[in-house]
């Protein structure tokens, strides 16, 4: 969950399908969706600590949130498409014009755009990456790849979270990363995306160790078809949303 949401939800309380302008999101899992457009749409699930909950006021709750936000910031740039809360669990379908708008009014930052955009941006890609085709890893990659393909496009988020993509991945970042599909990853503290020995080697950032290399012996249990290094029950259950580590998702 987002810091504000997770806030506003436990503190206004103590499976749903959300539809709205023709994207549908639906689950158990909170989920960041980036469309072709840049449109930013998130479905956030909470299990609700109390067997009593005011839906009614949550909804103004939210409502009176975003008529703060877009009052100092463009019409429309946030809205609140639908809010459930029922069998204790919230769930909540937002929509942003922009992932700026989604960094502003959750405090989670979030980055979409061109790749070249990305880097004067300031951003660095830094650490592990994969290449992915057909949505299985198929090698590892070096920044130079990335790099070289013009027509790339990126989303960098920093959270535990699903995220889905309105195209087809070509590389992504290798740590807290699941692939679930070509146009979807799952980001949780202790994934890891096994992209070979050779990414670990060449692409880590100094200073940092591979998760991989930590979990080694302990909590893995070794690599399925897709790449993916499985982690314990104890590892995939930490799905706090707020995490230090930068996904990278590089998609055409």
């Amino acid at each position: 969950m987002k810091k504000w949401i997770s806030t506003i939800l436990c503190a206004a309380l103590g499976t749903v399908l959300l539809c709205g302008c023709g994207v549908s999101l639906e689950g158990d899992e909170s989920v960041v969706y980036v469309d072709k457009k840049g449109i930013v749409y998130s479905l956030d699930v909470e299990a609700l600590d109390e067997d009593f909950y005011d839906e009614t006021e949550l909804e103004a709750f939210v409502d009176e949130a975003v008529e703060a936000y877009t009052s100092e910031h463009e019409k429309g740039s946030v809205k609140m498409e639908e809010l459930t809360a029922e069998d204790g669990v919230a769930k909540l379908k937002m929509r942003y014009e922009t992932a700026q708008d989604y960094t502003d009014f959750n405090g989670i930052e979030m980055y979409q755009g061109e790749v070249v955009a990305s880097l004067a941006a300031g951003y660095v890609y830094d650490g592990a990456f994969a290449r992915v085709e057909n949505g299985k890893v198929t090698g590892s990659a070096t920044k130079q790849e990335i790099y070289a393909d013009e027509d790339l496009k990126v989303v960098i988020i920093r959270a535990n979270t699903d995220v889905k993509v309105d195209g087809e991945i070509r590389y992504v970042s290798c740590e807290n990363v699941k692939l679930t599909g070509a146009d979807s990853v799952s980001i949780r503290n202790g994934y890891y995306l096994d992209a070979g020995p050779a990414a670990a080697a060449e692409t880590m950032a100094p200073g940092t160790e591979s998760l991989a290399e930590e979990n080694a012996g302990t909590e893995q249990t070794g690599s399925d078809g897709n790449g993916q290094t499985g982690a314990g029950s104890e590892a995939s259950g930490s799905s706090s949303f707020e995490t230090d580590v930068y996904t990278f998702i590089i998609y055409k």
